[in-house]
């Protein structure tokens, strides 16, 4: 299956056509035909479909950027083959999207994946070596499995009766038979075995004598010999222990919780009193780059008042008053909250993108990212009223952008596709787009106003009265969607 076919693309596509060349030279038939609801068509400058409709909103065909096929039969159906890069166009990727965002089949040459969330759910891919890696599941989370070419990897859960599964979450194998009666965890050559999980647990450990064991809340200990001791008793409230026996900075710890707490080491240190009442660590280290190195934590009536710094890594200071103000900052962010969760404003560096965001929850936000190529990325929101994005080259060139009265759905970028796509004639008033740097069109109301522009070519429309188009030189104007009007010739006059 490939990016460009698909049956329906291809009726429409000849469907179009074929209404194209009813008349022969164009004279009454234009490049697009506005009769919404009941059909509407448009042609490129070469004669080709951009886009089609039957039956607004129901049957809707459009072509990419990348001259491949977007069809939807809204709301139940879309099947598009964009690509997402450049190196997916010859992979034959193709999407399927029904009754989204519950069903989804998606395929390339190398992986494919579909799901009826939650009744089923595919993965099959090829991994680092090019050998198939296979993952599923039904009705979940109770039955799932999967399984790899090279044999290493065999699962199958039927929750809660049976579980063997390895890379499960954090640890390298999950056993469990009648959960929660039976648990059986391995993690970095430790073996821990739960019954009535997270009640009783023991260990049987391949590494140096390390034992673990609890009896919840009555007693527990978790004791690697040289590395580390811990034991509690009445969980939560009685614990002592002893970490980082094997650096240069053993610690000591004990708590009676909620009353009293101390720990205390050579370099380290802490001190809890009535929690979340008074809350006090401190931590210091040298390093090679950093030789005097520390993080300090102070916490009052928490959450109401934190603390904290650190010099370990990054030079991290965070505080806050909560819910009235916080701040965050270190050498690669800077972040502040107002009456929090409502109003943030941040800055934060990754490797490869600089990213800005303001936020007054759920009315405004603004996402703005500087990528490492140069291009930007600009989102604006005003909940559920408007949003407009904006993507522009690294020398500012404006070639990517939608906005859209109104707009609804409360996220964006990945998070938001298919849904205005699939939805989104539910409550646009108004869209604009950009799909490439010459092409830019309007829709209000459905079709009820359209126009697109690429390159020199211009055409628009309203439903039966009328539609325009320009290009080559000359315009015309087609009362009634067919009475052609010459507007005379558009192109400059030469110079004299």
């Amino acid at each position: 299956m490939h990016g460009g076919g698909g049956f329906g693309a291809k009726w429409l596509r000849r469907t179009a056509a074929a209404a194209a060349l009813w008349l022969p030279g164009c004279a009454l038939m234009p490049a697009e035909l506005n009769l919404t609801p009941l059909w509407f068509h448009r042609l490129d400058e070469d004669g080709k479909l951009l886009e089609f409709d039957a039956l607004w909103p129901i049957v809707h065909y459009e072509r990419t950027v990348a001259g491949l096929d977007d069809f939807r039969i809204r709301p139940l159906y879309r099947r598009i083959a964009e690509p997402e890069s450049e190196a997916e166009v010859n992979k034959g990727l193709v999407e399927h999207q029904f009754l989204w965002p519950l069903g989804r089949v998606r395929s390339d040459a190398d992986e494919s994946s579909n799901r009826l969330f939650p009744l089923w759910t595919w993965h099959s891919r090829l991994d680092q070596n090019g050998e198939r890696d296979v993952d599923w599941s039904a009705l979940f989370p109770l039955i799932w499995g999967g399984a790899n070419e090279r044999g290493s990897e065999d699962y199958f859960a039927f929750l809660p009766f049976f579980a063997d599964i390895p890379e499960f979450l954090s640890y390298d194998r999950f056993r469990t038979f009648l959960f929660p009666f039976y648990v059986s965890l391995d993690k970095e050559g430790h073996h821990h075995t739960l019954l009535l999980w997270p009640l009783i647990g023991f260990s049987n450990c391949a590494e140096g004598g390390h034992s673990w064991f609890r009896i919840l809340p009555f007693y527990g200990h978790d004791i690697d010999p040289g590395r580390h001791e811990r034991r509690f008793v009445l969980w939560p409230i009685c614990s002592w222990g002893f970490e980082n026996e094997d650096a240069v900075d053993p610690v000591a710890t004990f708590m009676i919780w909620p009353f009293f707490g101390i720990k205390t080491g050579r370099k380290s240190g802490g001190l809890t009193v009535l929690w979340p009442v008074f809350e006090q660590d401190w931590f210091e280290k040298s390093a090679p780059d950093r030789p005097t190195a520390r993080s300090y934590k102070l916490n009052v009536l928490w959450p109401i008042f934190h603390w904290y710094e650190s010099t370990l890594e990054d030079d991290l200071t965070q505080w806050w008053v909560w819910p009235f103000v916080g701040n965050a900052h270190s050498n690669d962010q800077n972040g502040w909250s107002f009456l929090w969760p409502l109003i943030w404003w941040r800055r934060y560096d990754d490797p490869d993108v600089k990213t800005a965001q303001e936020w007054v929850l759920p009315l405004f936000w603004h996402v703005r990212q500087e990528h490492e190529d140069g291009t930007t990325d600009d989102f604006a929101k005003l909940w559920p009223f408007v949003h407009r994005s904006v993507h522009r080259e690294a020398d500012g060139r404006r070639t990517g952008g939608d906005w859209s009265l109104l707009s609804p759905i409360p996220w964006r970028d990945g998070n938001a596709v298919g849904f205005e796509e699939n939805y989104g004639f539910l409550w646009e008033l108004a869209v604009g787009r950009q799909r490439a740097e010459n092409d830019r069109s309007l829709d209000v109301l459905g079709r009820v106003f359209t126009q697109r522009t690429r390159g020199e070519h211009t055409t628009m429309s309203v439903p039966f009265l009328f539609n325009y188009e320009s290009g080559g030189g000359s315009a015309t104007l087609r009362l009634f969607q067919f009475l052609p009007i010459g507007l005379g010739s558009t192109a400059p006059e030469p110079a004299q």
